[in-house]
């Protein structure tokens, strides 16, 4: 692949080749050759290079060299004899067409800049044409995109058009005038069921909806009320038709009736649960995740959550569901799998500005012992740790949601001012918790400790090995839109971790920490993101003698305080040595702006409070800030981000400031 630049040459070909599929073997036959013209063709088109040639040089398996040429016209036809070995694209993109600006016209409901982002993509401070690349399926879903978004504001009626398009051929600019009907806004005067007579069904609490806006979604939240309970009662074909009468319009709005008339169909109760395509899973493991009894009503919303049960397994590619008969008042749900991988090995690789260079070699098991448990080995080196760590899941291991895990784990890891080793073991249940709407852990954790080359403000005594049992909890809430790239939405975590010699062990503290991210928009191709972190350690009942030096906080590092190192940020004592802290506060605060394509810059303050002691607590230890700027590489893995952050009260011994290199958002 030529002429689209090194890296995009690169993604088409991989693009190319997963979209073939199966028609790549030895050879490319004629329609597979026609498949790969017309697909690269519609990829550089999409770009807005509407008039490109592409010349394509195969190379057959006898040696002939064949050479084609497509344009736009798509009128090329390839040689029903042919079987090329090898197929080289050269791609002329010619001029791209991008959108220079756009007019609107009767538009009152929304701001001309949230309507032209439609158009346009978000806006960013230095907007390419890559971002306004012109195509007229791009245009067509940008009018569509707009309509849906003034009916979602209750204007029913909206009708969104292109009046005129103006093309320059010769500068690839467009011009676009859009003229907007948006109509009275339909607000929801009454409710009404008609059709459950007969039934022994009652639709209840539809009143609730009456003043609300009228929209697409809340049509759909409407009928899907009602279906949910018919199909509760067995009514498995339940229909349900929405009709709206609006009144006439009254400064600028409607009264809407609105008529659900259900089609509620027979009466289904369930026969036979069968599965097929398992030959290597236990029939008893995926009747534990149906739990559908015969003769009970067919609920198809409950057999379908079954279906999402058995996938949540892990260890199936694909799982469909049918009915037998399809139709009728007994029917029996069948759900056919398709087993996927046994066995699983990954290659990682990744970067850190203060672990620099790091790999590992991941192994993962599936469907261990035919009951869908799993193993997962992981071996990692960077160029200041290693780390082991192997764990065995089984899934819902008590109930249907609870899953259970054993992990045994080992670390070595040059810190600033001590060797830190660990070695352990762990067994826990995860599990969700509704009624927070957050996922919640719980285990039993037993461990060795040791630092080596202390060189820690501590008493000698700590570079000693230390065992540690503990009890640990945690609960995660994440409302992220992308938890790669988050946008909007916010995440909470809270974790405890208890230990005594009551339970094993010869240490004694209390460990909680928590915290909390915030990301929403600021106007167009802008965000803010804001995050808290606490921490606490306590010794009740006993002395800091029984507090392991690996248990303290050392904040530092690129989804920390920036300006330092990971563990640069503890407290120092008076002769300047780091000593670890008992409590620390931390606040982020980032001011993301889009600059073009997939970049982005970001400026950003940290502020850190730390206390080596509790008499100390909360803020009566040390302070430290930070400010610094950044910019941002979009992946599909995250954010690659390179940051400065200046560090504005350092302490003797601290540094004026710290680059940060790292993969993934901060918080």
């Amino acid at each position: 692949m030529d002429g689209t630049g090194w890296l995009r040459d690169r993604e088409l070909r991989t693009s190319l080749e997963r979209l073939l599929g199966e028609e790549r073997g030895e050879v490319l036959q004629a329609n597979a050759v026609e498949d790969a013209m017309f697909l690269l063709m519609s990829a550089v088109q999409a770009e807005g290079f509407l008039k490109p040639v592409i010349t394509v040089e195969c190379v057959e398996a006898s040696g002939k060299k064949t050479e084609l040429t497509l344009d736009a016209t798509m009128t090329t036809t390839v040689p029903r004899t042919m079987a090329a070995r090898e197929v080289r694209f050269r791609v002329e993109r010619g001029l791209r067409f991008f959108v220079r600006d756009v007019k609107f016209e009767g538009l009152h409901a929304l701001k001309e800049s949230a309507a032209r982002s439609f158009f346009a993509g978000d806006s960013a401070l230095f907007s390419g044409k890559a971002g306004r690349a012109y195509t007229p399926a791009r245009l067509s879903r940008a009018l569509d995109g707009l309509q849906a978004e003034l009916r979602q504001l209750g204007h029913a009626e909206a009708e969104v058009r292109a009046s005129d398009v103006a093309v320059d051929e010769r500068t690839g600019e467009v011009q676009v005038v859009v003229a907007v009907t948006e109509g009275a806004r339909w607000h929801v005067a009454a409710v009404r069921v008609e059709g459950a007579d007969g039934t022994d069904v009652t639709v209840e609490g539809l009143e609730k909806y009456s003043g609300r806006l009228w929209t697409e979604a809340l049509q759909q939240t409407l009928a899907g009320e009602v279906r949910i309970a018919f199909y509760a009662q067995g009514y498995a074909d339940a229909r349900v038709h929405t009709t709206r009468a609006a009144g006439p319009a009254r400064e600028g709005k409607k009264e809407a009736a609105v008529t659900l008339r259900v089609e509620p169909g027979e009466r289904v109760r369930i026969g036979e649960v069968r599965f097929e395509g398992a030959e290597h899973m236990h029939d008893g493991v995926m009747r534990r995740r149906v739990q559908a009894q015969p003769d009970a009503p067919l609920n198809p919303l409950e057999i379908d959550q079954a279906r999402f049960r058995l996938a949540r397994l892990g260890v199936f590619e694909k799982v469909a569901l049918r009915y037998e008969p399809p139709h009728g008042p007994v029917r029996s749900p069948v759900f056919t799998v398709r087993e996927g991988r046994t066995l699983e090995t990954n290659l990682l690789f990744g970067y850190g500005s203060y672990e620099q260079a790091r790999g590992a070699v991941e192994l993962r098991q599936f469907n261990l012992f035919e009951r869908a448990h799993q193993s997962r080995l992981l071996l990692a080196q960077s160029m200041k740790s290693s780390r082991g760590d192997y764990s065995y899941t089984v899934p819902e291991i008590f109930g249907e949601s609870i899953d259970g895990t054993a992990r045994v784990f080992g670390l070595q890891r040059e810190e600033l001012s001590f060797l830190r080793q660990e070695y352990g073991a762990n067994v826990a249940v995860s599990l969700p918790v509704r009624w927070l709407g957050a996922h919640g852990t719980a285990g039993y954790t037993f461990q060795s400790l040791r630092n080596r080359d202390n060189e820690l403000a501590t008493r000698a005594a700590d570079d000693t090995q230390v065992t540690v049992a503990s009890l640990d909890a945690g609960l995660t809430r994440d409302r992220r839109d992308n938890p790669l790239r988050p946008r909007r939405g916010y995440r909470w975590f809270a974790q405890m971790e208890a230990a005594s010699r009551g339970l094993g062990g010869g240490a004694e503290f209390q460990r909680f920490e928590g915290g909390g991210a915030y990301h929403t928009p600021w106007g167009a191709g802008r965000w803010v993101h804001a995050a808290f972190t606490h921490g606490l350690i306590t010794t009740w009942g006993t002395s800091d003698r029984l507090l392991p030096v690996n248990k303290r906080f050392f904040p530092g590092g690129g989804s920390s305080i920036r300006g330092y190192r990971d563990g640069e940020a503890s407290p120092r004592g008076a002769d300047g040595r780091f000593v670890g802290a008992k409590s620390y506060a931390l606040a982020n605060l980032d001011l993301e702006q889009a600059l073009f394509g997939k970049w982005t810059a970001v400026i950003f303050v940290d502020a850190l409070a730390t206390a080596a002691q509790l008499r100390n607590y909360p803020l009566a230890g040390e302070r430290l800030y930070t400010a610094g700027l950044g910019v941002r590489y979009q992946t599909l893995i995250g954010p690659i981000r390179v940051e400065y952050g200046r560090n504005l009260n350092p302490r003797a011994g601290d540094p004026g400031g710290t680059w940060q290199i790292s993969v993934g958002a901060p918080f």
